[in-house]
């Protein structure tokens, strides 16, 4: 394979880890419980039926991987979780847009549960959630729309956590990227939505992240620090107020994919004319360069597998 081959591969795979990570092939979503070869069904979505019974045969799912309840604020999912079969291979909980406050200690039933979305649960003990679950083997969590502003610290106790959605929240004090730090596999973050306008240095400390997406915030600058970040592949960075193209970029040594449209930049610095740097995809539509701008730097783009004005 050559090189060129070789990154466009790279990068295709690296697309397609953006993909929502619920939609995986679990086979036909149904939403009712009143079904024949329950055995042969992975996905069910039973959300927003404003049930407060746990769903009747729900131990008969055996094949079950992905389960949504989320909206049934009525729902006593103690006696949910205890009505699973034990056989159960649920992989996928979304418990969205509950109301929780505590998260039932009968969730430690799942011991294949990998994915976790407590989307929109702001009144959620968070301390207590993740000292159940850190027991379980919790790849993703979704933690979005919960006006949180802090994390507790004993979230560095899931192990097992490589990705977490925290967009639409308040998140940006030092101490919450000291917090993340401790996750040894963390590799995807996303703060979408988190009105940030100076990204904390302590952002540096994240060493193990490969995609990262602060889109939608406040950001003029990046900190030094974020050259820190030896091993992203992918930042998301549009929707931002940046004037200039962030030098700091070129000291990303991974860095192949980056998504910076609809901002304000004018500018992009004489240093990606000259310096050797590692990105080779960027998407930089709805800016402010001029058409002399996004000529002349569309040659010098030219080796990219992806240069998008």
């Amino acid at each position: 394979m050559s090189k060129v081959s070789g990154l466009i591969l790279l990068c295709c795979i690296l697309l397609l880890q953006n993909c929502n990570i619920y939609k995986r092939s679990f086979g036909e979503t149904y939403n009712t419980t009143k079904v024949e070869n329950f055995n042969k069904i992975f996905r069910l979505d039973l959300s927003n039926t404003s049930t407060q019974n746990s769903p009747k045969n729900l131990q008969i799912f055996t094949a079950l991987r992905m389960l949504n309840l989320s909206g049934n604020k009525q729902l006593n999912l103690d006696e949910v979780f205890k009505n699973i079969s034990n056989t159960a291979k649920l992989e996928v909980l979304i418990l969205d847009s509950l109301d929780l406050k505590l998260l039932p200690k009968s969730i430690l039933k799942l011991k294949n549960l990998k994915h976790l979305s407590l989307n929109n649960n702001p009144n959620l003990n968070l301390k207590q959630a993740f000292q159940i679950i850190k027991g379980l083997p919790i790849q993703f969590l979704n933690l979005q729309h919960n006006n949180l502003e802090n994390i507790p610290t004993n979230i560095a106790n899931i192990s097992s956590l490589t990705s977490i959605n925290l967009s639409h929240n308040n998140l940006n004090k030092a101490a919450f990227y000291r917090t993340l730090a401790k996750l040894p596999k963390l590799n995807s973050l996303w703060l979408t939505n988190n009105h940030i306008a100076n990204l904390s240095k302590e952002i540096g400390s994240l060493n193990t992240l490969r995609n990262l997406y602060l889109e939608h915030n406040k950001l003029t600058t990046l900190p030094n620090s974020i050259k820190n970040l030896k091993k992203v592949n992918i930042l998301h960075l549009g929707y931002n107020n940046f004037t200039a193209l962030p030098k700091q970029l070129i000291g990303m040594p991974t860095l192949i994919l980056l998504h910076i449209n609809n901002c304000k930049i004018n500018k992009i610095p004489s240093e990606f004319y000259n310096t050797k740097y590692s990105l080779k995809s960027i998407i930089l539509d709805n800016n402010n360069l001029s058409k002399k701008d996004k000529s002349k730097w569309r040659k010098a783009f030219k080796s990219f597998i992806m240069a998008s004005f």
